[in-house]
């Protein structure tokens, strides 16, 4: 019996042993900052391969920024593309032709042609200006034409028009992450791309839910007007704040354009938070609703699934949650108000 006792309590302590060795490794974390997409991403990852998806997450985010999505660096396919070299490869007609879609879906309220009225106006940079109405009109009259050969895997852009997937790449950018730790299976995962946020917490239960600060468009960077509580998926914000120039009357005009008017989107928003299951759909959809305004966002996020906040120019903060999903969100800043769609 002794001899039992002694086989059993050593059993006990090779299981115990394992059980501390298996939660020490499903539980490594691994984080890091980085520049690419001129922006700051950061990655907070865990799990027992976490530190391979982070390498692997950095990796894949320059390439999409240097190989792919770029239309300044001379190496990407989107560059290429802009200088009469249309043949591309077939991630990139993949990602192009979900683009397409979400154009068409939203009735030109999102549109990557627009990358000559993008220059035009220099809006972030040194040359920013007001152009005139002949400028508008010549750089936004053939915008939405962009059209996919998918035999000869080429892009055909009329005279003047160039692509620029600056309004979505950073999206883009948290589907690849999500492909990269979901393959390495990461108990949780935070990826953040600028404005657009990859949640996930596959290891963590059914029931887990991330909880995201909404910027407060009217103060800093890091002041918060609202907390949203949200399931796993992608969070997008496209803001008014975020790129901005006033002319000699003080007049403000920001980055975020109405495609069919070549002017700044003017839908009385101050920015829109979309949360999707994908994030190249959250950061489309972002831009498209904040030019749209909140009645006609409404069916386009019906269709792609998705919710939206909503933060208006009279303080509002309006949201579809409850009518499509069951995220919360919370109002932190007395000075705005919790409203209704209607």
């Amino acid at each position: 019996m002794k001899k039992k006792g002694i086989v059993f309590a050593a059993v006990a302590v090779v299981i115990l042993a394992a059980v501390i060795v298996c939660d020490f490794l499903f539980n490594k974390t691994a984080s890091d900052t980085f520049l690419a997409m001129n922006t700051t991403v950061s990655v907070e990852l865990t799990g027992a391969k976490s530190s391979d998806a982070l390498t692997k997450i950095k990796e894949e985010i320059l390439r999409l920024d240097e190989k792919l999505l770029s239309r300044t660096n001379e190496n990407s396919e989107i560059y290429a593309i802009n200088n009469g070299k249309a043949k591309i490869s077939d991630e990139l007609v993949t990602l192009l032709t979900v683009l397409k879609e979400i154009e068409n879906e939203s009735g030109g309220a999102f549109c990557i042609g627009v990358a000559q009225l993008t220059d035009l106006w220099g809006i972030g940079t040194e040359n920013a200006r007001v152009p005139d109405e002949a400028e508008i009109e010549a750089a936004i009259e053939n915008c939405f034409d962009w059209t996919i050969d998918y035999g000869s895997k080429t892009v055909h852009l009329p005279e003047g028009v160039k692509l620029d997937l600056g309004a979505v790449g950073k999206g883009i950018a948290c589907d690849y992450a999500y492909g990269i730790v979901s393959d390495r299976n990461c108990k949780e995962s935070v990826v953040a791309v600028g404005g657009s946020v990859l949640l996930d917490g596959r290891g963590q239960g059914p029931n887990v839910s991330f909880k995201v600060g909404i910027r407060d468009p009217l103060g800093e960077a890091n002041e918060y007007c609202a907390v949203l509580e949200t399931a796993p998926g992608c969070v997008s914000t496209s803001g008014n704040y975020e790129r901005f120039f006033e002319d000699e009357s003080g007049k403000r005009y920001h980055h975020i354009f109405d495609p069919s008017t070549g002017y700044p989107a003017d839908s009385g928003l101050l920015s829109v938070t979309v949360e999707a299951q994908y994030g190249t759909i959250s950061d489309a959809l972002s831009t498209a609703c904040f030019v749209l305004g909140i009645e006609k966002s409404l069916p386009l996020l019906e269709k792609y699934n998705a919710d939206a906040v909503f933060i208006t120019e009279d303080k509002q903060i309006i949201t579809t949650y409850g009518e499509f999903q069951n995220e919360t969100i919370t109002v932190t800043n007395d000075s705005y108000t919790l409203g209704e769609v209607k």
